[in-house]
């Protein structure tokens, strides 16, 4: 049963925050401060976004969108991507490690455990999908901006996008020779260096080139052999050609790719290894004994190949052809003790093909199309070896056998879809749209569990395969209520497919089968955009309402002994509905306050035995769904006339509520030896980020010294009980500070 929240206290939270972000200030950039060519310093001119395959303005797009430009991601201090969710209402991106990644828009999201299970949050780099989980946290190098679409994104970007979307976008070669070089040095032994360079080859030849190299140490100390986990080591590097063959035909080619190699981040073990008592090896904060460091690398790259082409009537055929390659390698001591018991290795390599051919309409007059064909193909293997240690004799296992999990899954996904948008008055814009979607999976996976002893697991194999089809539908109706404000009232649907729980499964698991189905999704949702003041304010509210049938958990199982097990079914249906508000304000020449706010409530609709040991989870909240996220900025540009310069200011809050980890809505775990041990509910937590800097007038150079949890917040950000019954929970970064110089020429 879910436990008894005191929920008039925190909506009492609630709204007093609610009331300082409208009374106050504003939200994470939803559009970008551009000085060229607007006279009023105090008016924004807005981004343009092409969520919809079409370039577009922000407040005229009827869905929830947040849009961070290159200007936005530098003074935030954005590295990565999971970086983001801080200043996104309703967002989260939790990552342990970087081979788990999960991103939760509006309480809804997944991680891809296992080559047979897919995310829920697509990831698109210049239109193409990016891939599984290993690939979700990118370094965020050289990039035009960042969308973030929330809400099913069935029609123009298919399966797997039932929560949402994150688009990037690189930052297309200049015509002129420019540059950047930039560096940062900081506490914990971080040095980062970046910079691009373009280079025009002739009028109609561009090139671009950029790179990005980061090294820090690590934050949790293996009190066994001093090495710090957590660390960063890593290059992400980009090249691109552009070419003009004519007036009306353009080619883009692009090469980009991430390397990282470090000692993995899962967490510290709060119990022993079999969940019986406290962790006796190491009780203080931030240190773990393992006898085995865990290591994660990384290995992904891609190119693509954008052909546009202009023809009669300004109409424009698009395609993208792309290819992309995910390598990793994980690894972790999975009894998380100095005892030389069990260590597992994962091995997954992901190849995809993508084909995407697009023909956008120009303005009709009245009407507006958007009509495309999609090929996706992608071939994901698993070699994943579990090692019996020398004292895994104690477990009933022969010290030196391993237990083996290989397989591949492949994947081939066709799609049609058009998108209209049709006037039917002056001010009033009806949008639908469709998306039909085939896929099919072949899957041919074996599992050896003979030397699993005690876990018993199962020794099997499954060659089988499956398909789903779907038709995702949306419709909008958009008035102009005036030139520069606009409300919607949208309808959504979307589709996650099915797939195979290719994990360490039990025995009996395997009986039962492996298979799950499809997920559906159907969402509504009411908006107002635009501005207000002389486009000194912008805003963006919304409210939504989302119903998930068949909806997929991927969860740990009790399975006795203290053990657990991989469980995915369609067990449940889900519903989820809040709040969102997004406000930019310049008040004066030279402040910018920003400021998002989010208020949610996602839970289960009906999930009868749906709890780690069978029991009935329905009404209990989602994982990973904080009732209320907030974050504000303020930021003060001061001129300083004398040295041809001016002085920066900024300060950041970011702010989550508690939220569970479990499916049980517990927060506390009892242990064998009757101690109780935080387990399965995160603390609401506050940070504050600061920055200080001084710019050149000519923007040739920038000085700035930073600081990230500014008031070193402690606390643990995730909860899980691993494989033995073991309870880890995943401590936040502590402060970091540092000093950033950056040329520009």
């Amino acid at each position: 049963m879910p436990t008894t929240r005191k929920r008039s206290v925190e909506h009492c939270k609630i709204a007093l925050l609610m009331s300082a972000v409208i009374a106050a200030t504003a939200c994470p950039p939803l559009y970008a401060r551009t000085i060229d060519d607007v006279d009023d310093e105090t008016a924004y001119e807005e981004i343009v976004v092409t969520s919809q395959k079409r370039a577009q303005s922000l407040s005229d797009v009827p869905i929830s969108i947040s849009a961070f430009n290159a200007d936005n991601i530098q003074q935030s201090g954005i590295n990565q991507l999971r970086e983001i969710s801080d200043f996104i209402p309703n967002m989260l991106i939790t990552a342990n490690n970087d081979f788990n990644s999960q991103i939760t828009i509006r309480g809804v999201g997944a991680n891809s455990r296992n080559i047979g299970f897919d995310t829920r949050v697509g990831v698109y780099l210049d239109g193409v999908y990016l891939g599984q989980s290993p690939a979700i946290n990118q370094e965020l190098i050289d990039l035009e901006r960042v969308e973030v679409l929330r809400g099913p994104q069935g029609t123009l970007f298919g399966k797997n996008n039932v929560a949402g979307a994150l688009l990037l976008v690189s930052k297309a070669p200049a015509d002129t020779l420019q540059g950047r070089v930039g560096g940062n040095v900081g506490s914990l032994g971080t040095v980062e260096v970046d910079g691009n360079i373009s280079i025009p080859l002739s009028d109609r030849v561009r090139t671009k080139f950029s790179l990005l190299r980061q090294t820090r140490d690590g934050t949790l100390l293996n009190i066994l052999d001093g090495k710090k986990l957590n660390d960063r080591d890593s290059y992400a590097y980009r090249a691109q050609l552009a070419v003009d063959l004519s007036d009306n035909l353009d080619v883009n080619f692009s090469f980009d790719g991430l390397n990282s190699d470090h000692l993995a981040f899962l967490g510290e073990n709060l119990s022993d290894s079999l969940g019986l008592t406290v962790d006796p090896n190491a009780p203080e904060d931030r240190e773990v004994s393992f006898n085995i460091d865990p290591l994660e690398k990384r290995d992904l790259y891609g190119g693509n190949m954008t052909v546009n082409y202009r023809f009669a009537g300004d109409y424009a055929l698009k395609s993208i052809t792309a290819y992309r390659d995910n390598d990793v390698h994980y690894r972790n001591d999975t009894d998380y003790s100095p005892l030389d018991l069990v260590y597992i290795d994962y091995f997954d390599h992901y190849k995809q093909f993508t084909q995407e051919f697009q023909l956008i309409s120009p303005d009709l007059g009245s009407l507006r199309y958007v009509a495309g064909l999609y090929y996706y193909h992608q071939k994901a293997d698993t070699n994943r070896i579990v090692t019996n240690g020398a004292h895994s004799f104690f477990l009933g296992n022969v010290p030196g056998t391993t237990v083996t999990n290989d397989g591949t899954v492949t994947t081939n996904s066709y799609a049609a879809y058009a998108d209209f948008d049709i006037d039917l008055a002056d001010r009033l814009t009806l949008n639908v749209g469709g998306r039909y979607t085939y896929e099919k999976k072949d899957v041919d996976w074996s599992l050896n569990g003979d030397n699993s002893g005690i876990f018993m697991i199962a020794t099997n194999s499954l060659v089988d395969d499956r398909s789903d089809d779907y038709l995702s539908t949306r419709a909008s109706l958009s008035y102009e209520v005036s030139d520069q404000l606009n409300v919607y009232a949208s309808y959504g649907s979307g589709f996650k497919s099915g797939g195979y729980n290719l994990d360490y499964v039990r025995a009996p698991d395997f009986m039962e089968g492996l298979e799950y189905g499809k997920e559906t999704v159907q969402s509504f949702e009411l908006g107002l955009k635009g501005a207000l003041l002389d486009n000194r304010l912008i805003v963006n509210l919304s409210a939504f309402l989302a119903n998930y049938d068949d909806y997929q958990v991927n969860q740990f199982i009790d399975i006795g002994g203290g053990f657990t097990s991989i469980s995915i079914r369609n067990a449940a249906k889900v519903e989820t509905k809040g709040l969102e508000a997004e406000l930019t304000w310049r008040p004066v020449d030279g402040l910018e306050l920003q400021g998002a706010a989010g208020l949610l409530d996602a839970s289960f609709d009906a999930f009868p035995g749906g709890g780690a040991q069978g029991g009935d989870v329905s009404g209990n909240d989602l994982i990973r769904a904080p009732e209320f996220t907030f974050a504000a900025s303020a930021q003060y540009e001061i001129p300083l006339s004398p040295i041809d310069a001016r002085l920066l200011l900024r300060a950041e809050v970011t702010h989550a509520s508690s939220f569970y980890t479990t499916e049980d809505n517990v927060s506390t775990a009892t242990l064998a030896d009757m101690s109780v041990v935080p387990f399965g509910q995160v603390e609401a937590l506050t940070l504050v980020n600061a920055r200080a800097g001084l710019l050149s007038d000519n923007e040739s150079w920038e000085i700035y010294v930073w600081a990230r949890n500014l008031f070193n917040e402690k606390q643990a950000i995730d909860y899980f009980r691993d494989f033995f019954g073991t309870i880890v929970s995943t401590p936040n970064d502590p402060r970091i500070y540092g000093v950033e110089l950056v040329w520009n020429f």
